[in-house]
């Protein structure tokens, strides 16, 4: 009898979750309440794609009352080809670039260095970064991201742990214990859980001031439990990540954290302006007068215990540096020094505005920065042979003035927000940071909704205008490194770099050209140019040859390409075969005058 009771009890438990069974499938079947997929799949030209999702995020956050932080979406091969490295990057903010987009990122940089350092690998870089993240994010993705056969996965993380999803000091919240907050993520993998996700959400009333609704108005004291929580809850979340990498066989290089110190007051004393005497704002001033005084030791010390006493934890406190580095120890894998790399490049000796932007995001020479430290870290593993000249610019590569200017314009929108300030945005009084030109296309750029290219493209146009030419080949270099299948930036570069001389810009990029681009003739012609400039007469002849049999010539170029074919004749002291060949040009293009000057030269 007692065991017909416990049976009997046992499917009247089981009846709830078989009936969440039953909708679990009907869901499915309908395709109805799916969670917002990592990774998407795309075709382009027949051929097949993974993108990362840029909505991914409303997985975490409430669409209908806040704005929901955007993933960059980019592509790579569904099938990795055969000899591709395919790195990804994880991380909040600073990973993905802010204030910055593009070419600035410290994983496209990286990119460029390893692209510029071994010319005949291939690399899928993959920048994971998105703001307002923190590690409940990454633990959540990380197996999505394993199933993408990554090679290498690099991780700055740790700014957000606070005030990022699931942080203690944000509004989007499931507790401060992180054991039920991963199971809470993992539930919500389940259709039936984003159904009733979905309902609440749709309840939820829009926060009297979205000025910046993921972080939550308010500090987290030093002493706090909050902060011990926080501390665990990171700690436990590397272990699951790095135990998923491992177990993958998939290679991870960490990074510690690094802050602006001497530049950024403690945002406990910023975001309250009625009471901006803290201990940490006490530290602060102590630190900017050893600073004054020559006494930059000391500072630093004053400065970094000013940042890990700051109740408004946004910059990463130290402590999970320490854990970053024990977790690089326990599991035998390389980590940056990115704090030590920053405090040597910083002209004071103390990170701040020469290599920041604002409280902890780099400017394009920052990103540039850790781009080159993890270039290092990567090339002392045995991922990749180590290039035997290797080139490292010190300053951020395919970043133009109108990159900066438009990091500059949404600095200048954070600044008015909690926890910089309370006040509305009035951008008549924005400072240009290079010239009222550049704050304008950058002002188009976010409040028009430009694409990036256009606004490139329209600085490249100003600069035409200007005769600054050089500016205006630097922003056709930037588009091409960002849209190589685009080739009409080709053309345009090459016809700037001609006008400016520069005859090696010319040569390269009419060689990238080539590869790309099924209308090759007159990027034969330019190419022809810059070989004879160069003093390569075979060379400028081969290609001459291949833009007169090129099909796609019109009547006007077809003249001109044989035309300096006839002047290339000249030079090779060839006159009787330049005649014939100017005979003919003015046979089919009676008006070309310089053709009918040259020949007049050599029958004279």
């Amino acid at each position: 009898m007692k065991q017909r009771k416990i049976i009997f009890t046992l499917l009247v438990a089981l009846i709830p979750l078989a009936f969440l069974g039953l909708v679990e499938l009907a869901l499915w079947m309908v395709d109805a309440y799916p969670q917002p997929p990592l990774f998407i799949e795309v075709e382009e030209s027949d051929q097949p794609f993974i993108q990362t999702n840029s909505i991914v995020s409303e997985r975490y956050f409430n669409k209908n009352i806040m704005p929901v932080p955007e993933l960059s979406p980019q592509k790579f091969s569904a099938e990795k080809p055969t000899g591709t490295l395919r790195i990804f990057c994880l991380g909040g903010s600073t990973t993905e670039g802010f204030p910055y987009e593009m070419t600035v990122p410290f994983p496209q940089q990286l990119a460029f260095l390893l692209e510029a350092n071994y010319p005949d690998k291939a690399f899928e870089v993959i920048n994971m970064g998105l703001s307002a993240i923190n590690s409940f994010t990454v633990v959540d993705w990380i197996p999505e991201i394993l199933r993408q056969d990554p090679d290498l996965i690099l991780i700055y993380m740790g700014h957000n742990e606070f005030y990022g999803a699931y942080g203690p000091g944000s509004t989007i919240s499931l507790g401060h214990d992180g054991r039920i907050v991963r199971l809470i993520l993992k539930l919500h993998k389940f259709r039936v859980v984003q159904m009733i996700s979905s309902m609440i959400r749709g309840t939820a009333k829009t926060p009297s001031s979205v000025a910046n609704p993921t972080l939550r108005e308010k500090g987290i004291e030093s002493n706090s439990i909050l902060r011990i929580k926080t501390r665990d809850n990171f700690s436990a979340n590397l272990d699951i990540i790095l135990k998923a990498c491992q177990s993958a066989g998939v290679p991870v290089i960490l990074s510690n954290l690094v802050s602006n110190i001497k530049d950024q007051a403690p945002l406990d004393a910023t975001s309250n302006p009625q009471q901006p005497s803290s201990k940490a704002n006490e530290l602060y001033i102590k630190g900017l007068h050893e600073f004054h005084q020559g006494d930059t030791i000391t500072a630093f010390i004053s400065l970094t215990r000013a940042k890990n006493n700051d109740q408004v934890p946004l910059r990463g406190i130290d402590y999970f540096n320490e854990i970053l580095h024990n977790k690089a120890n326990k599991f035998d894998l390389p980590i940056v020094d990115m704090k030590a790399a920053f405090l040597s490049a910083s002209p004071s000796n103390i990170p701040g505005n020469d290599l920041f932007c604002d409280h902890l995001h780099p400017n394009p020479v920052g990103y540039n920065l850790m781009a080159r430290e993890f270039y290092q870290a990567l090339n002392q593993t045995e991922i990749l042979d180590q290039a035997p000249t290797p080139t490292l610019p010190g300053e951020a590569m395919f970043v133009t003035d109108l990159d900066w200017e438009m990091g500059s314009v949404r600095i200048f929108k954070q600044r008015h927000y909690w926890p910089f300030g309370n006040s509305p945005v009035d951008y008549k009084d924005y400072p240009a940071l290079f010239s009222e030109k550049t704050a304008q296309i950058a002002k188009e750029y976010f409040f028009d909704h430009h694409f990036w290219g256009k606004a490139h493209n329209d600085m490249a146009d100003y600069y035409l205008k200007q005769v600054e030419l050089d500016k205006a080949c630097r922003e056709y270099q930037a588009m091409i490194e960002m849209y190589p299948e685009k080739t009409e930036y080709y053309a345009k570069l090459v016809e700037c770099a001609r006008e400016a001389q520069l005859w090696e810009l010319v040569e390269q990029t009419c060689q990238s050209a080539l590869s790309t681009t099924p209308a090759k003739g007159m990027f034969h012609y330019n190419l022809a140019l810059s070989q004879k400039i160069a003093g390569n007469m075979e060379a400028a002849m081969s290609h001459i040859m291949a833009a007169i049999e090129a099909p796609e010539l019109t009547r006007t170029q077809s003249a001109k390409v044989y035309f300096t074919y006839a002047q290339f004749l000249v030079d090779m002291q060839k006159p009787s075969e330049a005649a014939t060949v100017l005979t003919e040009i003015l046979n089919e293009v009676p008006d070309f005058i310089p053709a009918k000057e040259l020949l007049d030269n050599l029958m004279n």
